[in-house]
């Protein structure tokens, strides 16, 4: 239980590192960057112990690995980057926090689960708290389109979260018929992700290698999203989704906003509102509700 929260603390640790980064780097380039980077560690000490990472075995599942990639560490993370770049970071997580909600929406609609009452309060002032923490927004936000009372950085973290639930939904399967190992896939899905964000980058944002600031400072933050929140804490969640349910994998992870806050507080500088007080707590109350229904339902 321990290594669950520990891991999701080490996530939320890379978000504020991103955070710090996307001031220099633009979202595309940046994600292209980290996961090529976070990719080739993950391939390369994986390829000589297995034999999925041949080209002869991967050539079988190529679409299936495009799509998947494209679902969870390509667009989601270009999304969440764009995001998080220019929304307050707490904020950005808490958006995602809404993970939990967006996978039962999607197993009912898929597997047509059961969606009891209890679990559509939860919902309910799960997406109200959400809905709030969108009332307010900071300078940066209205320099861009708003759509109602969301603006576009607002939209593309809650794009992010409803495709990056089905994809990773879509990995978890896989990984279960035992295709593909944790960090044999994900290897696999950064490497194509870094390829084709890098390459979309070169067009889009016209930026190149040299755009990399070689200061020690940022190499060093660089080399720490690269090694903890693409190598290690991906991993671990990829581990999570195999050995826990996705559903509670979701609750586990409500942590990581608490813990994004606390590090935009103290690391960041970022105020604790009480627009984003009255948000969590609206939250977490669903996801209370939502769990404790299902945990009964489970006895």
């Amino acid at each position: 239980m321990f290594w669950i929260f520990f891991g999701f603390a080490l996530l939320a640790s890379a978000i504020s590192v991103n955070k710090i980064i996307l001031a220099t780097l633009p979202p595309t380039f940046f994600v292209g960057l980290r996961m090529l980077l976070g990719g080739a560690i993950l391939y390369g000490l994986n390829y000589r112990s297995s034999h999925r990472l041949k080209f002869s075995y991967l050539k079988q599942d190529w679409l299936l690995l495009l799509w998947i990639a494209s679902c969870t560490t390509l667009i989601p993370s270009i999304l969440k980057a764009f995001g998080l770049q220019n929304l307050v970071s707490s904020k950005a997580a808490f958006i995602g926090a809404l993970d939990p909600f967006v996978t039962t929406i999607y197993s009912y609609i898929l597997w047509r689960e059961v969606l009891t009452p209890k679990k559509l309060i939860g919902i309910i002032l799960g997406f109200a708290g959400a809905v709030i923490l969108c009332f307010s927004h900071s300078p940066i936000e209205d320099t861009f389109y708003n759509l109602l009372i969301f603006s576009l950085p607002e939209l593309a973290a809650f794009g992010a979260v409803a495709l990056g639930r089905y994809g990773w939904m879509r990995a978890q399967i896989t990984m279960k018929r035992d295709r593909y190992t944790p960090p044999e896939l994900n290897g696999i899905m950064m490497l194509i992700s870094g390829i084709i964000a890098l390459s979309a980058s070169y067009f889009i944002d016209d930026v190149g290698v040299s755009y990399i600031p070689l200061t020690p400072s940022f190499l060093s933050l660089l080399a720490y999203t690269v090694v903890i929140g693409n190598v290690v804490a991906y991993t671990m969640y990829a581990q999570f989704l195999k050995a826990y349910s996705a559903n509670f994998v979701s609750l586990a992870g409500f942590s990581v906003p608490i813990f994004v806050t606390l590090y935009g507080r103290i690391f960041l500088g970022e105020a604790i509102t009480l627009n984003l007080v009255i948000s969590a707590v609206l939250i977490l109350v669903g996801v209370f509700i939502f769990f404790n229904d299902e945990i009964k339902a489970a006895a």
